[in-house]
């Protein structure tokens, strides 16, 4: 389907609307990950709308594409995310589940335990982040829960003067909300709109794209009432700098590089879309795009596990990284560039179960940046992958098997330890 993608609004991800859904099909059709024909996407359709068992429940990534492809904008993967909320209040969740879940401190986690084990540096750049003084200037960074995990990705003079400030604790809740789970990201909402009331930033700088997803169109609609004057994307940030010559490029890349989109890219429109590709460009990269991209990009293998039947399945969600993998490599290019912290980690923890050389480096793209402007990046996400992957070893495969289950903790509005 050509056309020109606007960004949308939070009416996107609303629930589904029954009364104007003809069952058509159309918008599974165009699923970049279950491959299905038109009669089976019309039987799949016809099964969530009753409520049946469906293959589709099992093998969603909650990537949002089927809702760009809705003729009606009846919005189906509101739909699924409803469908898996019913089956989680059903049978609960699988044990395993329960150490990918971003709900710090309840319980250990994959990022907690991560946390306890990085370099004194790390960590000294984390207890800055949480700090709860003053800010220092109108604007708050905001990490997200990923870039906490790779801190010295933004140790660089490109975010210098940036107050950064951020904790698990005020994760943004994204995966709460792209597994279904409503309640939760209510109580996610009540806790950040405490935070940022006692910080009171007049913007937000936000340095992932599903954050700033998830502060523009999705929390306002599940509580969040804090008003920012501008919520900004990272990557938008780094582009206008470039184009103000702010950014001075001295070391031009001659390098090939295929792009793995984010999952909520898409949801700003093709302008946004082209900001990675537009700085690749500018710092002298040739791009290769992957068969999967823009809108109808595949997720980098993490959404292979947010439904009930996989609760973050890690044979599964190795196969769908694995997959990418596959699909970067048959572009030839030297680099394969992200520029979701999420999806780096990702694919740095899915390359140690590749199972042969994968011969592809992987950078995010604040790194080739780094590398245009001279600055030599820290490239620590190998170590923080090798530390996630230990931890999965250790605490989920045992539990891989098991049928106990869990249900969500309430969330408190706010951390114990906080002092507001």
């Amino acid at each position: 389907m050509n056309r020109k993608l606007e960004p949308i609004t939070s009416n996107f991800f609303s629930t589904f609307k029954f009364e104007q859904c003809d069952e058509c099909g159309e918008c599974l059709t165009h699923c970049p990950i279950m491959d299905l024909s038109l009669n089976q996407a019309i039987e799949g359709m016809k099964n969530l709308i009753a409520g049946n068992p469906t293959k589709i429940l099992s093998e969603c990534q909650s990537c949002f594409t089927c809702n760009f492809y809705c003729k009606k904008e009846c919005n189906p993967t509101s739909l699924i995310l409803q469908r898996w909320q019913e089956q989680y209040k059903r049978e609960g969740l699988r044990i395993r589940g329960k150490y990918f879940m971003t709900l710090s401190p309840f319980y250990p986690n994959f990022r907690t335990y991560t946390l306890e084990r990085m370099t004194h540096k790390e960590r000294d750049i984390i207890e800055k982040w949480r700090s709860l003084d003053p800010l220092e200037r109108d604007t708050l960074t905001y990490p997200g829960c990923n870039v906490i995990l790779t801190p010295t990705l933004v140790q660089s003079s490109l975010f210098e003067g940036c107050d950064i400030r951020g904790r698990l604790e005020y994760c943004c809740g994204e995966t709460l909300f792209r597994a279904g789970h409503i309640k939760a990201l209510k109580e996610v909402s009540k806790r950040l709109d405490k935070w940022f009331n006692f910080l009171n930033p007049k913007k937000l700088l936000v340095l992932c794209t599903a954050g700033t997803n998830m502060f523009r169109n999705v929390l306002p609609e599940y509580g969040l009432k804090y008003q920012f004057e501008s919520i900004t994307s990272y990557i938008e940030w780094l582009w206008n700098r470039l184009e103000a010559d702010e950014i001075r490029i001295t070391n031009k890349l001659d390098l090939t590089v295929t792009i793995q989109d984010s999952c909520y890219a898409k949801m700003f429109g093709d302008e946004y879309m082209d900001f990675p590709r537009r700085i690749l460009e500018t710092i002298g990269c040739k791009v290769i795009e992957l068969p999967y991209n823009r809108e109808n990009m595949r997720c980098c293998g993490i959404g292979a596990g947010f439904s009930v039947d996989s609760a973050y399945h890690p044979f599964n969600m190795r196969k769908a990284t694995v997959t990418n993998l596959n699909l970067a490599k048959q572009t030839k290019a030297d680099i394969l560039c992200v520029y979701c912290s999420g999806c780096n980690q990702q694919y740095h923890v899915s390359k140690k179960l590749y199972f042969r050389r994968f011969g592809m480096e992987i950078y995010h793209i604040i790194e080739l940046l780094q590398l245009a402007i001279r600055e030599n990046p820290k490239r620590l996400v190998n170590q923080t992958a090798s530390k996630m992957f230990r931890g999965i070893i250790k605490n989920q495969i045992p539990k891989m098997w098991s049928g106990k289950t869990f249900s969500l903790p309430p969330i408190p509005e706010k951390p114990k330890e906080n002092t507001y």
